[in-house]
């Protein structure tokens, strides 16, 4: 999905030949304040296959991240464009306990830590000339989901990707030689994830499978971009 993405931004981009009178490229770089939730669940089996327990948890979180975007300015009121986040955007660690047998007390716990990577958004600007520098903002973002564990078991979470939409408002005010400040709010929603941590067939040595899934995922994104207009 994410170079059909780029193939039809940079589609985009050429037909400016045609019409470039019209069109007005931009680059610019952002600093990003925002915030993610979800709501997880893990299912755990027991070497049989027999679901034992469920586990729910809702979580949240907060970063601060740069991006960068190239934009093309259509006319005075549309823009087309792609937001790339090129860091890491890291959750918090989970820990858990995995228990004790009669052999031994305290097994040892299990963490696992999710990064968000390569988040990049294609989306469409409309200016709102009536009230100066405002305009609404929407788009389509994908993101690859790395699952990061230390499990006692020895066992890993498949990593997974996950797409969703973006909508936003924001305001442009312009300085000299074609530059400009912007500031934007914008909220994300993003499809549910599944994974698990490969096992099909449990024995002793690797224990029962367990299965987690993501669903109602979705962000508020607060940033400032300096804007440099050709």
């Amino acid at each position: 999905m994410k170079k059909l993405i780029l193939i039809a931004v940079f589609a985009v981009f050429s037909a400016s030949t045609a019409i470039s009178a019209s069109l007005t490229p931009s680059i610019g770089i952002s600093y990003n304040n925002a915030g993610y939730a979800g709501e997880g669940t893990e299912r755990n089996f027991d070497e049989s296959g027999v679901h034992r327990t469920t586990t729910q948890e809702y979580g949240a979180f907060a970063e601060q991240y740069g991006s960068i975007f190239v934009e093309l300015g259509i006319g005075d009121i549309f823009a087309v464009g792609i937001d790339y986040v090129p860091a890491d955007i890291s959750s918090p660690k989970n820990a858990s306990r995995e228990g004790s047998t009669l052999e031994k007390m305290d097994p040892g716990s299990s963490t696992v830590q999710a990064e968000f990577t390569d988040l990049t958004t294609a989306y469409l600007k409309v200016n709102i000339p009536v009230l100066g520098g405002t305009y609404l903002k929407a788009g389509f973002a994908q993101v690859d989901v790395v699952i990061n564990e230390s499990m006692v078991s020895g066992n890993t979470y498949k990593d997974v990707n996950t797409e969703g939409y973006m909508a936003g408002l924001g305001y442009n005010h312009e300085l000299a030689n074609g530059l400009s400040i912007r500031a934007e709010a914008t909220v994300n929603q993003f499809d549910d994830v599944q994974s698990d941590n490969g096992v099909t067939t449990a024995s002793e040595s690797n224990g029962g499978q367990n299965k987690v899934q993501v669903e109602s995922m979705w962000g508020a994104r607060g940033t400032i971009s300096l804007v440099k207009s050709f």
